[in-house]
């Protein structure tokens, strides 16, 4: 049984306040470094997933990143309209749409991966290497957890839920196999 904990000091609460702390930082960085104008805070995952492998659906990122559908299609529809990305139809199913970097996104590429190594090192800063992998590992095993739950209580479709599900778990799997042994870099 885990050790009683102030009521402000709970899980969530330090998940909420460590969200909001973050969302405030990369703000400020986003417009230091100049792409404020064209990025928002949340959209970074999306973009990143896109550096990665351009010109998959909506649905495999979705997955990927483990967010709902209704999430992907506001944040979607906010990035076109920044003129970072473009969809289209898949060829092999109508229904389902492709997410393309528009020119606008391939040329932020440079300025995000500095932006994001940056802040990985600032949010990793005071913690040794090995602490940063059980955060990464303790996180993706919240992040499991709740999708187990939304899974538990029917708040999204069975196949949904079960991707949700598989892909939290698959990222907890691939967290716990890293290296904690592994040099850090100085900046």
């Amino acid at each position: 049984m885990p050790d009683i904990v102030d009521d402000i000091d709970q899980i969530g609460f330090l998940l909420g306040r460590a969200y909001y702390s973050y969302i405030g930082l990369l703000q400020q960085w986003l417009e230091s470094a100049g792409l404020a104008e064209h990025l928002k805070p949340g959209m970074g995952s999306l973009l990143f997933a896109l550096f990665r492998e351009d010109g998959r659906t909506i649905t495999q990122i979705a997955d990927e990143l483990q967010l709902a559908k209704s999430t992907m299609t506001g944040m979607v529809a906010r990035m076109k309209e920044a003129g970072l990305v473009t969809t289209e139809a898949d060829a092999n199913d109508g229904r389902a749409q492709r997410l393309r970097l528009a020119p606008l996104g391939k040329s932020l590429k440079p300025k995000c991966r500095k932006l994001a190594g940056e802040m990985e090192r600032l949010l990793g800063r005071q913690l040794t290497s090995a602490a940063q992998q059980q955060l990464r590992v303790a996180l993706a095993t919240v992040t499991r957890t709740i999708a187990d739950e939304l899974e538990a209580n029917g708040t999204a479709t069975t196949r949904t839920k079960q991707r949700q599900s598989q892909r939290a778990r698959a990222t907890q799997a691939r967290l716990m196999k890293r290296p904690t042994n592994h040099s850090e870099k100085t900046g």
